[in-house]
Formats: C-alpha cells, structure tokens, sequence
C-alpha cells in the first residue's frame, strides 16, 4: 500500500478493495400479454372453473433465474435469459351479483425474457471460501462468468380474463388406437406492464484513497420510557387524515402497493 500522509486530500493511503464493477446494463420495459396463470390445488382450479368474473388485485415478482451463455465469434457478449417468476392474486365470482361471495385464489405465472450484454473477458477459475472450493463453469473454456443481476419493480396488472379452453381429444398412446376426451375448462390469463434493469458485472481489485476508520458517534441507548410517554413523542399524522391529490401525489412519487 501506498503512503499519503502529505497528500492534499486529508487521505492517509490507498488501499485495494474487491468490487463488483458494471460492465453492461439495460433498463427495459416489457408488456407481458396473456399469461396462463397455474393454481396448484384442486380447490383453485374449481373456483375457477365455476367463475363468471375475474379482476386482479395483486402480483409481485417472487423469483428470477439466470442462464448466462457466451456469444460465439463475438468476445465479451453474452446472452443472458431471465426467467421470471409472478405471484398474481385473483378475485373470482360466481356472477355480477353483489350478494354472491366473492373467492381469493393465488396462483403463479412465469415469463422468460433474454438480453445481450457485454460482460468483459474472463480466463481465470474464481475460487471463493464461500463455495467450498468450488469453481463455477460451463465447459472447458467458460470458467469465469460475468454475474447477472435484476432490479425489477412489481409488475403492474394491465388485464385479467378468464378463457374457456374446448373440449378435445387427446391420444392415450403413440399409435393413437385409442382417444380420450379432455372436458372443457376455464384458465385465467394476465397481462402485466414490468419495469426493470439488467446488469452483468465482475470482481475486480479497485485502488482507493483511505481515511480513518469509522467509528460511530452517536452512543447506543435503551428505551426505559413507559409506553404513553413513547407515544406522547410520536408526532400526530396529520397526512393520514387528508388524502393526497392527483398532483401531490404525482409531485412525491407515491405509488400504491398491493
């Protein structure tokens, strides 16, 4: 390491630190139209089928799986696929009568998206303490991938319908002697709007300028207050008691979350 101690910037020395650095990203949005939404159980499913009307009322994202390959005759590009996985939340009814109980169902629904990013040149093997040794590798020449990353906000749901699938005949073997006929039944499709930002990065050795180390100056404190002189210092929420506007809430960014 090198010494800085008359060095104009107040810093003492530079040190080496391992840092992920971004080599590509991409910022995307996808509209995502008529995805089959799987439930599970048997009890879903029958929900489903005897539903007259359907309407969203939440999805998030609960998974994203990478399969990051490197593009022939071009160095340093790589497809990556992201695989998605929702969680969609539905309300079924049996009619549009408002005295007719409405049922909640869960169910998933995947999407898989690819992107080409440039991730950099990698010839060396990447051993870490945390993998036990081991090496991540696809084949004899990819032995150092770059590491894919997502930052996704929860998609926002543009459509949901039921859909009646006929009836149809299905084969029980190769030869086709014999059919069966597959009843009719009701799947619900989606439609979602998804924002997000793919990036693929490595570790490399940074130098950076060092200060002092840190130490925290504000003292660590227990709380020996009653509960009513807790709540005598909360501040009344004022905001709660008056709604936002249209512009307001366009002005601070708010957004409703399921």
């Amino acid at each position: 390491m090198a010494e800085f101690a008359t060095n104009p910037y107040g810093f003492k020395e530079a040190v080496t630190v391992q840092a992920e650095r971004i080599f590509d990203s991409c910022s995307d949005r996808d509209c995502l139209e008529d995805l089959e939404v799987v439930f599970p159980d048997f009890e879903s499913n029958r929900l489903v089928n005897e539903a007259a009307y359907a309407k969203a009322r939440c999805c998030e994202v609960t998974s994203a799986y990478f399969s990051i390959e490197p593009i022939q005759f071009n160095k340093g590009f790589y497809s990556v696929d992201i695989t998605y996985t929702f969680s969609i939340e539905a309300e079924l009814m049996a009619s549009a009568s408002q005295t007719v109980p409405s049922n909640i169902v869960k169910g998933t629904a995947s999407f898989t998206k690819k992107v080409i990013l440039y991730g950099s040149e990698g010839g060396t093997k990447l051993f870490t303490s945390s993998e036990n040794g081991s090496v991540s590798q696809n084949g004899c020449c990819y032995n150092n991938p770059p590491r894919a990353t997502v930052a996704v906000a929860d998609p926002i749901v543009l459509g949901l319908r039921l859909v009646t699938i006929p009836a149809y005949s299905a084969c029980t073997d190769a030869t086709c002697d014999t059919a069966v006929t597959v009843p009719s039944r009701k799947v619900i499709c989606c439609t979602l709007g998804m924002f997000s930002v793919v990036s693929l990065s490595r570790s490399v050795p940074v130098m950076l300028p060092a200060f002092d180390y840190e130490i925290p100056s504000k003292e660590c404190t227990s709380n020996t207050e009653s509960p009513c002189e807790l709540f005598d210092k909360i501040s009344f929420p004022t905001s709660e008691f008056y709604p936002k506007g249209l512009e307001e809430q366009k002005t601070s960014g708010d957004k409703n979350n399921c």
